[in-house]
This record gives C-alpha cells, structure tokens and sequence, in this order.
C-alpha cells in the first residue's frame, strides 16, 4: 500500500508490533527491531501516548460529573447562577473544557508530520 496523505490514517498504529512486523518485511530481526525502538525510546513515547489519551478519557468523565452536579444543584434550587457553589463549578468545568480540548487537539494531529 503506497502511504499518503489520504491512506496514512487507515494503517494501525500504536503498538511495538506493528513496527516489527513492519521492518521484518525488510528483513529486519525482531530482536533488532526492538532493541533499538528501546534505545530510542519509541516504547516510551508510544505509553506517553496511550497515557495521554486515558487522560483525556478521563477528563470528559470529570466533566460530565461536575456537569451532573451542577443540574443536581440547579434542580434542588440550591445553586442560582449566582451563587458562589455554582460559580465556583463553572470556572472548574471551564478550566477542564480548555484542557482537554488541547489534549484532543494533540491526539487528533496528523500522522503526517515530520517533528525535527
């Protein structure tokens, strides 16, 4: 399959493996494939990755609690728009939104790039 712009994004991606059995098909031993993935510290990179998208994961989770939160407190008539307990949820909500959106924007970036 020739890799372009368009084809990039249909390749699977974010595992050892991928890239052994990759180089394999030039030849390449699997202990030398990973040997210097190591050295490099692709492996690193690649958990960093995974970790950055768990947190992700986990923001939106933040953020549909305090949302919850502040439509229990609204219901309850304990909370107006006013009040420092629902003030204090909105600059929350807001700070998680603004992070998460970046770590989103991180995540969804091309496969296209060459970062150096």
């Amino acid at each position: 399959m020739k890799i372009d712009k368009k084809t990039i994004n249909n390749i699977r991606q974010n595992k050892i493996r991928y890239l052994v059995r990759d180089f394999a098909e030039y030849g390449i031993p699997e202990e030398a494939t990973r040997e210097v993935l190591l050295k490099r510290g692709i492996n690193k990179w690649l958990a960093n990755r995974m970790a950055i998208i768990h947190l992700k994961d986990e923001l939106k989770t933040e953020i549909k609690r305090i949302l919850g939160l502040m439509e229990f407190y609204n219901k309850r008539g304990s909370a107006s728009k006013n009040h420092p307990i629902y003030r204090e949820f909105v600059g929350e909500l807001k700070a998680l939104i603004e992070m998460r959106q970046k770590i989103r924007k991180i995540c969804h970036s091309s496969r296209w790039i060459f970062p150096e």
